[in-house]
């Protein structure tokens, strides 16, 4: 009994010495365990505090991907809108050559018209200098009509003396009765001489004229003797209207230009006229 007591005393002691080593491993490992639990909480916290930095750097990197998003659609939209201009601009630069190339041809044109002007500008000083030579000559002839209406006046005057009932006296042998007195004179009338006349042309009749046109038609007859290209002087009363130039001729009519410096307005329809040639 005695041996079974001291067994179970020293069962009992290693038990009890097995247990505080057991409690002194345990409480060991257990500190290390809080140890590890306390590092794996920090890292824990460490991770979370990294993970919500990196959360909120996945949002700011959103944001910015958003608004990188936007910049992209509104670069594309004034991508587009500068596209769009671009071919305004083309089809402005397009309408704008064309425009020129019309303005060229219009500036051609007006080069010619330009040429065309001078030329008919240097026609018309020519027509102006023949038109001074034909007013020159107009008044030469003004003068010589003013010469035939003084020698006109002159035969007149004449005529009328030598019509007079003091001239028709008979003259015989140089003596001249008048009633019933007689002297004698030593004057001998010359033989009778004719008085000179003065024409101015046949006189043609003034059909219609048309001063607008540049026109006047005569009553033709074959005695006028009028051919194409003939220029005469129209004279009415002894005064000068102006020259005409005949253009065309008929059987009945004969059509003229009216030359420059014509008084148009005394040329009236169914007046007489003489053509000097």
């Amino acid at each position: 009994m005695n041996k079974l007591s001291l067994i179970l005393r020293i069962i009992a002691i290693v038990s009890a010495v097995a247990a505080g080593a057991i409690f002194f491993v345990s409480k060991g490992k257990l500190a290390e365990k809080q140890g590890q639990l306390e590092t794996s909480q920090a890292a824990t916290k460490a991770t979370q505090a990294e993970l919500d930095t990196a959360n909120e750097d996945i949002q700011t990197l959103e944001g910015r991907l958003k608004n990188e998003r936007d910049n992209l659609a509104d670069t594309k939209r004034k991508l587009e809108s500068v596209r769009s201009e671009l071919y305004t601009a083309q089809q402005e630069v397009s309408r704008t050559q064309g425009q020129l190339s019309e303005a060229k041809s219009a500036i051609s044109d007006l080069e010619d018209d330009a040429k065309d002007l001078r030329s008919e500008l240097v026609k018309t000083e020519q027509l102006l200098d023949a038109a001074r030579d034909k007013e020159a000559e107009m008044a030469q002839l003004s003068d010589r009509v003013a010469e035939l209406e003084e020698t006109n006046a002159d035969l007149k005057e004449s005529l009328a003396k030598a019509k007079s009932p003091t001239a028709t006296n008979k003259v015989a042998g140089g003596t001249l009765a008048t009633g019933s007195a007689n002297y004698t004179s030593g004057f001998t009338p010359a033989a009778t001489q004719t008085l000179p006349t003065t024409s101015l042309g046949p006189e043609a009749t003034i059909q219609t004229v048309s001063a607008d046109n540049g026109l006047i038609v005569f009553v033709n007859s074959p005695g006028l003797g009028l051919t194409p290209g003939l220029e005469v002087r129209l004279i009415s009363d002894y005064t000068e209207l102006g020259t005409v130039k005949f253009v065309q001729i008929k059987d009945d009519v004969a059509v003229a230009n009216i030359l420059p410096g014509t008084k148009a307005r005394s040329l009236i329809e169914g007046s007489k006229v003489s053509l000097m040639r």
